[in-house]
This record gives structure tokens, sequence and C-alpha cells, in this order.
């Protein structure tokens, strides 16, 4: 059975079947638990080499559909997405995985001062679009597999007094174990399509949908300070994978506001 449908015109080989494999699972063809046929048999299936299918494995294991058992083979992993709460906007990766039975690490890709964009100036009170804000990078792990990009924004006085510790640990644990006390947040959700070089770095198929996690987070002023006794200490995004990750919130209200239904016609 070889790959069909234009998708091998576009895609690697070991692309288009590790998607017709993915399909299957979350059909049911293949159901949690359950062995996938050996390499050899999919190479007999798919009219491949033992190399392409091994490739196509690796695709399945980073997106999390199976694992593999040695001298056993492979097989449907449980669906199960980490969840990170929406009702703590300072959301601490690190610890939260932790939580979850996941090893979390990072990746530093870039860390460089540049001159500040203007959203990133107005989020950081920086007063001038040309102010110096050091401008990180980094791909966030589950285990082994990397499932959210980080982007961030600093404060050129604390980019270079931590540098180091900031391409080496998560953001805001990072922070506050130097002494910057997070105490607030201001945090939207959204979403966006996989582009190539998230593609590449989250390993996901190109136009995937990804959850966007923009936030800015405050130091200073205390417990029910007015927000003008804090100060941004950092701001950005983080893009995670939307088939290993979910945001929730517990919501509770004594009573419904019913008032906004006395203006509509």
């Amino acid at each position: 059975m070889a790959p069909s449908g234009q998708a091998t015109e576009r895609q690697p080989l070991h692309v288009a079947i590790s998607e017709q494999l993915k399909a299957r699972i979350e059909t049911g063809a293949y159901i949690p638990g359950e062995r996938l046929p050996s390499e050899f048999d999919l190479g007999e299936l798919f009219g491949v080499s033992r190399t392409t299918i091994r490739k196509a494995i690796g695709n399945l294991i980073q997106q999390g559909l199976v694992t593999t058992q040695r001298g056993r083979g492979i097989f449907v992993t449980e669906p199960h997405k980490i969840s990170f709460s929406m009702a703590n906007p300072l959301i601490y990766f690190d610890a939260v995985l932790k939580q979850q039975g996941y090893v979390g690490r990072v990746q530093s890709l870039r860390f460089q001062l540049i001159s500040a964009p203007g959203e990133v100036a107005r989020k950081l009170e920086l007063g001038a679009t040309s102010a110096p804000v050091y401008w990180q990078e980094k791909i966030i792990y589950a285990d082994d597999t990397p499932i959210a990009l980080d982007i961030a924004y600093y404060p050129e006085a604390t980019g270079a007094a931590l540098k180091e510790p900031l391409q080496q640990g998560f953001t805001y644990s990072t922070l506050v174990r130097h002494g910057i006390h997070l105490n607030a947040a201001r945090v939207s959700l959204e979403s966006t399509p996989a582009t190539y070089e998230l593609s590449e770095y989250l390993a996901v198929p190109l136009g995937m949908p990804l959850l966007v996690f923009n936030y800015v987070a405050y130091q200073g002023g205390g417990r029910g300070a007015p927000a003008k006794n804090r100060q941004p200490a950092v701001c950005g995004k983080t893009l995670s994978r939307s088939d290993w990750t979910c945001y929730t919130a517990e919501i509770e209200v004594d009573a419904p506001d019913l008032s906004i239904l006395a203006e509509l016609p």
C-alpha cells in the first residue's frame, strides 16, 4: 500500500507514511495500548525500506502517539495532554511538568541584544521603541518531546545580569531564583498555524494548530499594591503543541449576571 494522495508530492515519504499511520490512530483503527505491525510488516505494507519506516515511527514518537518497547514492538500511547491552569497566570512550566510526571528541560536557540520592537517596548514600559532588550527563543521539552517554543524579551539590565542562567533554565523559575519576585501577570490565549520553522522546532506537521500563551509578568509592589508600583520583568509568548498541551480554568459564580439581557432587543 503506497502512500496515497497529493501529500507525497509535497512531503518526504516518511512524513506521508507517518501521517497515514497517525490518521489510523486518530480514527481508532489502532487503539491505545495496541501494538502496531513490525517495521518489516510496515515496510511490506507501504512498499518502502525499514529505514523509511523507522523515520516515520520516529515522527509518531515525537508527536506522542506511539512508544517503543525494547523486544516487544511499537505501541499506541494512551491519549494524555499536559494541563496548564489559567487560574494562576504565572505558569511555571517546569513545576507543572514535574507534577504531571515529566522531566522538563529547555534548549536555548538564541539570546541576543536587540532594539525593542514597538509592541515589546510598550509591554515592558520602556518609553522608546529603540531601547535595547534581550531577545530569547528556547524550546521546552517534556522528557524528550519538544512541546513548546518560548519567545521572551527582558529589560537590558535583567538580560545582561542573568544571561547564563536564563539560557539554561525556565523563564519564571530562573527570574524568581535570582531575586526577581513575580507577583502579577497579564495573559491571553490564542492560536496560530505552525510555520515551516515552527514545524521543524516542534516536530509537527506544517499548518498544525499551536496554542499561543501571551504574557507580561510583573515584579514589585506586593499583593494588592497599585498597578503603577509594579514593573514589567519579562514579556513574550509560548507557542505550544495542541496535541500535547491544554489550558484549563475553573470558574464559580454565586449567581449569573442577567443584566445584559435587558439590553438585548
